[in-house]
């Protein structure tokens, strides 16, 4: 059974619980804030100190304007030249290409889609007048739409039309012949990240806070239209019921001193005009409820006119960043810079004035006259250059004695100019205002030491800055994006169009700050990126390591120090070169060298050839000469031979006829009657 404690709560409870933590909280209506807001602009504007006499110089010194315009526009040089201060960490070497995205495209919603310029200007501004400059990014949910006309389109072509969710009728005919003409409602999702500053006297937060992330209340007080309203989506009947008795927001001493110089000390009232464009006080306040008595508190979002609640939400995170230059420990609120400077403003001009006047007394003294010395005072009374005045007597006119001007007066101004640079920060070194230090006994290294060394105090406002204002909001806009970003889009990233779909992002990433302050440090980066590039290249033995890919990285990173940001325009990704393409004059004669040396080679083959040639004929005309030699020994030889036994033959045919006459000679003296 739930404790009395633990008890759902209604609408009316939750108004009276916001509305007792308004009046308690800080920036509401003449608190001690709002009022040292109130003198400091005063100051700012040299409305302040007012002459002790109407008679005396009304001049006023610039003090508290130069201080905070010459802080505003250091921290401004510095974040706002074109460098990517910010850039999310990759998680894994994997997650490289997807980190660059998602800067890259954090980057555009900043300076794109919205002004980061002005904001920074204004929340620079606020923070250095007013203890805490104010910056409350959220998802803006709106449609846009547009009319288009059509023409001669058949039924069944307007009903392809109309099937778009986002097209819808707004006047069409139908002509005698079934063609529709007229007009059509075309809307588009114009919903994006939004980025606003909120001026000092519409926010509000608990007294004793410690940060805007341990706040208990917070609160965005603004004045709205009830035409503005039902445009926000809330409903007509509730918002025409509004009734706001809050009307002092209007007349707000901190609003009005914003615009004493202009005569609009006066707030402008539309009520008498039209019913719509009624002005509320509209109260959008943040902070920590057990709204259904669960034990448990979430952060919710009221949104309130008057007595009516117009909404009720559990949100996740506040939609606010602040920026305090001279933060104090544990406490929201730091010192206020330009109320520092308020005592200085009023020194230099009591002597300033004091000098302006003594000047005036000097040139125009005054006089003791002798009664009835003169014939016609008017004569002395009309201060002409060459005008004569009459005297009775010689002595009838005396100046008055005049006391000279104290000499410790310049020393004392010049001590207030010393102190003004000790309390702000910001010395006349920094701003090139010191004729001592360009000298020609002083170096260039002598100068620029000094400048770095007389710029501490800025560069710790600015690192604050960064990491205190410029890191969350880089932050909340990324995870804004994750939330809200559903549909894939195609955006121009670094040059090239890239297809993303934010709702498949992490939820969470780490942000590295990087940033160079101070005189000439972003030159002396550069210039060390450069050495190194040409250490790098020149170098035989780095060529594997400092390839095409590295070079291209080191110039990007280089380009984009100096602030270019449209690197693509004069880098092109080595990934994206085609192969090299060898000069035609040089091909050609690459070709005239090829086909020599093919001519060459020829002619030593043919040489070889021929020699080769010429040492087989030798070879065959040796075995030749060794065969036809063989041949005619061998011929000699058969031929002796044939001799040889042809004289055998005739010896032997000898022989034989020899025999045969022998016989032929027996055979006749036997055959012969008288053998």
């Amino acid at each position: 059974m739930k404790s009395e404690e633990l008890q759902k709560l209604d609408d009316e409870k939750i108004l009276s619980i916001v509305d007792q933590n308004l009046r308690r909280s800080i920036g509401y209506y003449d608190s001690e804030l709002s009022k040292e807001r109130q003198k400091v602009m005063d100051y700012y504007s040299a409305h302040l100190p007012k002459p002790a006499h109407d008679g005396n110089s009304k001049y006023v010194s610039q003090d508290v304007y130069d201080a905070v315009e010459s802080m505003k526009a250091a921290l401004l040089e510095t974040f706002s030249t074109g460098n990517k201060t910010l850039r999310f960490a990759p998680q894994n070497v994997d997650d490289v290409k997807m980190a660059e995205v998602c800067t890259e495209y954090t980057d555009y919603v900043l300076h794109r889609q919205n002004n980061l310029f002005e904001t920074m200007q204004t929340v620079i501004h606020d923070g250095l007048i007013a203890r805490a400059g104010i910056c409350k990014v959220y998802w803006d949910q709106r449609t846009e739409s547009h009319l288009e006309d059509i023409e001669d389109l058949t039924e069944e072509e307007l009903d392809m039309r109309l099937a778009d969710e986002m097209t819808e009728i707004e006047e069409v005919e139908t002509d005698e012949y079934g063609m529709n003409n007229g007009q059509l409602r075309i809307y588009r999702d114009a919903s994006q990240v939004k980025i606003e500053a909120v001026a000092p006297e519409e926010f509000l937060i608990e007294p004793q806070c410690k940060s805007l992330d341990s706040a208990m209340f917070l609160a965005h007080r603004t004045k709205k239209s009830l035409s503005d309203l039902i445009e926000m989506g809330y409903d007509e009947d509730v918002v025409m019921d509004i009734n706001d008795e809050d009307n002092d927001f209007d007349n707000d001493p901190e609003i009005l001193s914003r615009f004493n110089e202009i005569g609009a000390d006066r707030g402008f009232n539309t009520n008498s005009s039209q019913k719509m464009s009624r002005q509320v006080t509209v109260v959008e306040a943040f902070m920590e409820l057990d709204k259904y008595g669960e034990g448990v508190c979430s952060l919710y979002r009221i949104v309130k006119s008057g007595g009516t609640m117009l909404e009720c939400e559990e949100v996740q995170r506040l939609p606010f960043v602040a920026f305090v230059p001279l933060p104090i420990p544990h406490a929201f609120h730091g010192n206020n810079f330009a109320d520092k400077l308020v005592a200085i403003q009023n020194a230099r001009t009591v002597l300033t004035r004091s000098i302006l006047d003594h000047a005036m007394v000097t040139n125009n003294p005054r006089y003791t006259v002798v009664k009835g010395g003169l014939t016609n005072p008017r004569e002395l009374i009309d201060n002409r250059v060459g005008g004569i005045v009459n005297v009775t007597r010689p002595d009838a006119i005396n100046p008055m004695p005049q006391a000279s001007l104290n000499p410790f007066v310049f020393q004392t101004i010049s001590m207030l100019d010393q102190d003004k640079e000790d309390t702000s920060g910001v010395s006349r070194l920094s701003q090139g205002l010191n004729k001592d230090a360009i000298s020609h006994q002083n170096s260039a290294a002598m100068v620029e030491q000094l400048a770095s060394m007389s710029q501490q105090r800025q560069k710790i406002i600015a690192r604050n800055f960064a990491n205190n204002f410029l890191k969350p909001l880089f932050l909340k806009v990324y995870q804004i994006c994750v939330e809200n970003e559903t549909e894939e889009k195609i955006v121009e990233l670094a040059g090239m169009y890239v297809n993303i779909t934010p709702a498949q992002w992490a939820d969470k990433r780490d942000v590295m700050v990087e940033f160079n302050l101070g005189y000439g440090e972003q030159e002396t980066q550069i210039t060390k990126h450069l050495m190194f590039h040409s250490l790098f290249s020149q170098d035989p033995t780095l060529g594997q390591m400092y390839g095409p890919e590295q070079k291209h990285q080191m110039l990007a990173k280089i380009l984009d120090m100096s602030g270019i940001k449209n690197v693509a325009d004069f880098l092109k990704d080595p990934k994206m070169i085609p192969p090299p393409q060898p000069d035609p004059n040089q091909q050609m004669q690459m070709q005239m060298a090829q086909k020599q040396l093919e001519i060459s080679d020829r002619q030593t083959q043919v040489a070889e050839q021929k020699t080769a040639f010429e040492a087989e004929i030798g070879r065959m005309k040796l075995e030749l000469d060794a065969l036809k030699a063989e041949r005619d020994y061998a011929l000699k030889s058969d031929k002796m031979d044939l001799q040889e036994s042809q004289q055998q033959h005739k010896e032997m045919v000898n022989l034989e006829e020899l025999e045969i006459a022998r016989n032929a000679e027996d055979v006749r003296a036997i055959a012969s009657p008288n053998g």
